[in-house]
């Protein structure tokens, strides 16, 4: 199992490389997602037989199926699968505040990661309920809830490898170095979604790329006329 849970990893990390690398919106890009989210699906299965425990793989499914599921929803509408997300992520943040607080076997440092997974938990929850008030999202927003639950999932993954690799690493590489840099891939791209004029330029390129594909058809079908 813990072979099996390894490869799904790697698999994971993989695609999802490609998902953040290929352009948005693309066959690559779609591609890679659909075999991201299927890895994180074996991988968070796996995890929980491997620790017997369901908190934290419920935690990296949850960022990776709500992040999938925006995308294959219409814009400005939800269902039943947005308001069984949002019931678990509360379940976890508060398991993973009452575990916090009560207990007294863990170190700070894991206190304090528990502490954030929680906090963000708990945001994530009330992202959820402000969506489904509001029938759904669109636009930019839409894709910014897509990119940074696609990343924390990734996030996930990554804290997993460094936590068990690190130590064969180079002196030279610091520990934690993967893990700065998905947080930092995680707010490029909230900033650029949000406020930059990326996704105007993403929208005006799809479009005109549509357009342009109509008007060859048009005239294939005037020259068969």
């Amino acid at each position: 199992m813990l072979t099996f849970h390894i490869i799904s990893g790697s698999f994971l990390l993989l695609f999802g490389i490609g998902a953040l690398s290929f352009v948005k919106g693309s066959m690559w890009h779609r591609r890679s997602g659909n075999l991201f989210f299927l890895f994180m699906i074996l991988m968070t299965g796996s995890a929980a037989l491997l620790n017997k425990g369901l908190t934290m793989p419920l935690l990296t499914f949850y960022y990776g199926i709500t992040a999938w599921a925006v995308v294959l929803r219409k814009e400005n509408s939800t269902g039943i699968l947005e308001v069984l997300a949002m019931l678990l992520i509360a379940y976890i943040s508060v398991d993973l505040f009452y575990y916090v607080f009560t207990s007294t076997a863990i170190s700070p440092t894991f206190k304090a990661i528990f502490t954030i997974h929680a906090t963000i938990a708990a945001m994530a929850a009330f992202l959820d309920l402000n969506m489904i008030l509001r029938g759904g999202l669109c636009g930019k927003h839409r894709i910014a809830r897509h990119a940074w639950r696609t990343c924390y999932a990734l996030l996930g993954t990554v804290m997993s490898i460094s936590a068990n690799t690190s130590d064969s690493w180079p002196d030279f590489i610091h520990d934690d170095a993967l893990i700065y840099l998905m947080i930092g891939i995680l707010f490029y791209w909230l900033i650029r979604v949000l406020f930059t004029r990326w996704y105007i330029q993403l929208k005006e390129v799809k479009g005109g790329s549509l357009l342009t594909r109509r008007f060859i058809a048009a005239r294939h079908a005037l020259k068969e006329d």
